[in-house]
């Protein structure tokens, strides 16, 4: 019950991920805004929440648009009195399903769609709540990043390059908030099977003779096996974990990080 007493928004809280964040902070005792463009997944996340007992509104949210994301805000400060958590999960991997390899393949409606959503959403959303959070001096703010802002990504240029972003803009959020008791980190992780993986499997199969007649699932658990030094995939629930601790007081002297959740494969 690290969380007790406090409220969250986490955006795309709706599956995947966001499930999971949304799931362990109930856990831990918080209240939860579950901020989706899909509000069928959402309010059956809130049935779960409420389940343990917690308190769950639903926002259906474009992040994209200032306007939605201030209704969300003050959807949330009407609900729960304050906004003691911000979880920028929305995200968005790929267009249409289009990929790299090579970079050409992607397209300018690729790098608009996934920089708004998965970039330019934060700022806004951060601009929206940042101004609350400095008045009462206190706020966890946790993006969700990748380690292929990390790294780069052959495969998928846009969603690294926006990924990337993602980490300096929460170092430069960690410096401007600091002096009002505002914790800002980025969550970075590593392999979890979603319906991106799925498509990146079909473009390694193509690339690659050794994974022809493989099954998509095998292929990724190849690459677990075989990149994840621990030897074993992410979950939702590993995200969750994280957010929580990032969220809670035992988290106060971190800031400005960005952590990997990946069972080792990026060390820095």
């Amino acid at each position: 019950m690290r969380l007790e007493g406090r409220s969250a928004i986490v955006t795309g809280g709706g599956s995947g991920i966001g499930r999971g964040i949304v799931l362990c902070m109930a856990r831990e005792g918080a209240d939860i805004t579950i901020a989706d463009v899909s509000v069928e997944g959402a309010n059956k996340v809130a049935e779960e929440v409420k389940a343990l007992g917690r308190k769950a509104i639903v926002t259906k949210t474009d992040v994209t648009k200032a306007p939605s994301v201030e209704e969300m805000a003050s959807a949330t400060v009407a609900a729960f009195g304050k906004v003691d958590i911000l979880v920028n999960n929305a995200g968005i991997i790929s267009v249409g399903g289009r990929l790299g390899m090579p970079f050409t393949n992607n397209t300018e409606e690729d790098w608009d769609i996934i920089y708004d959503i998965d970039l330019k959403a934060l700022f806004l959303t951060c601009k929206a709540l940042a101004p609350h959070m400095m008045s009462r001096r206190s706020g966890k703010i946790i993006n969700i990043s990748s380690i292929a802002g990390k790294n780069g990504s052959q495969t998928n240029p846009p969603y690294s390059v926006a990924k990337a972003g993602v980490i300096n803009l929460t170092r430069a959020l960690a410096l401007d908030l600091a002096p009002y008791n505002i914790n800002v980190n980025a969550i970075c992780p590593g392999f979890l099977w979603t319906p991106l993986w799925e498509t990146i499997t079909k473009v390694l199969q193509e690339k690659n003779p050794t994974y022809k007649g493989m099954t998509g699932r095998q292929v990724f658990e190849q690459r677990v096996k075989t990149l994840v030094p621990l030897g074993r995939e992410q979950t939702p629930e590993d995200i969750g974990h994280m957010a929580a601790f990032l969220a809670s007081d035992e988290a106060r002297n971190i800031t400005g990080q960005a952590i990997n959740v990946d069972g080792g494969t990026v060390m820095y």
